[in-house]
């Protein structure tokens, strides 16, 4: 493990300490919650680090993200929280932007809903830029063009011409020959490997420079979003084509998460992942007391990456480990 130099840690604390005073100063409450849990999120394409006591006896996982635990404690009747939460995903290597552990900042807002929390956002990272980002940054921010705010279907229309339809995903894929896999073989794959399979080649890489703001998913992309009018309610972020966060208008009905679950772990058996029990508590907590509201999560790692202007999160992560 590295040591930062004093700048960069300096520039940390200012940094945590901006994030606090413009949180507590729109309302929020800090909580924390356990990094090591019993139950783990389900996402089949995330992988939790296992955890064991010497003797055996005792298992469980740290937490690829606080999501769970903080739902739980808006169903208790709080309005607005967030938490500044240490989380830890297997397998993030091979890259100057991932690490294996990192710092997430997660909130919950309720009465917001997904488009009042991304202008709520944007908000919250212009004046994070005016505190503590590098000069350049400011004259950047007087771009009107430099923050964007477009719908998925949008950008598929930009750089593709069509909109995320199944049929357009599997043409765009032979056409551009992003894998050697057969149409037929494509016919059965999973709706959300062709939409990333073509939105990681053809959109990201096009987002360009500065803020955007990328909301309205497929409505097979919901994970714990809402679905409305055909699309999942949810939100991305992108600083110079480097995904920042993910938010969610979310999901609160109960029955309805209980069988995304259960598709998640039969998507994770199918891969030859470990499947995890249902978290009955989360589950529980949706049906009595989850408010409306919108939640989101940023990387601050890779914040504090693009406010500084480094290149690298070796340049300011004092979690960056050499794979």
């Amino acid at each position: 493990m590295q040591v930062l130099p004093k700048d960069t840690l300096i520039f940390r604390s200012k940094l945590l300490q901006s994030v606090r005073e413009i949180l507590n100063r729109n309302e929020f409450m800090e909580v924390d919650t356990p990094t090591l849990k019993p139950i783990v999120g389900m996402e089949p394409y995330l992988d939790p680090f296992e955890v064991r006591s010497p003797s055996g006896k005792e298992k469980g996982y740290l937490i690829t993200s606080p999501e769970y635990t903080l739902k739980q404690m808006m169903a208790t009747g709080l309005s607005r929280i967030f938490e500044l939460a240490h989380t830890y995903r297997s397998g993030e290597v091979g890259s100057s932007f991932h690490t294996k552990e990192f710092l997430m900042l997660e909130l919950y807002a309720e009465g917001m809903d997904d488009v009042v929390l991304r202008h709520f956002i944007e908000k919250f990272l212009r004046e994070l830029i005016f505190s503590v980002g590098e000069p350049k940054l400011h004259n950047q921010l007087s771009n009107p063009g430099w923050i964007r705010h477009f719908s998925v279907k949008e950008v598929f229309l930009i750089h593709l011409g069509h909109g995320f339809e199944r049929e357009n995903l599997i043409q765009t894929i032979i056409k551009l020959k992003l894998t050697a896999t057969p149409q037929k073989e494509l016919d059965g794959w999973p709706y959300e490997d062709l939409f990333f399979l073509v939105f990681l080649n053809c959109i990201e890489p096009k987002l360009g420079e500065g803020i955007v703001f990328l909301y309205d998913y497929p409505q097979e992309c919901a994970a714990l979003a809402r679905i409305e009018a055909g699309v999942a309610k949810r939100f991305e972020i992108y600083w110079d084509g480097l995904e920042l966060a993910n938010a969610f208008y979310e999901l609160n009905d109960a029955n309805e998460q209980r069988n995304r679950f259960e598709a998640e772990q039969t998507l994770r058996a199918k891969l030859g992942k470990e499947v995890f029990p249902i978290d009955e508590d989360f589950v529980t907590a949706l049906g009595k007391g989850f408010p409306d509201c919108s939640g989101i999560s940023i990387g601050m790692d890779r914040l504090a990456l693009k406010l500084t202007g480094k290149k690298s999160l070796s340049e300011v992560s004092p979690y960056w480990m050499e794979s």
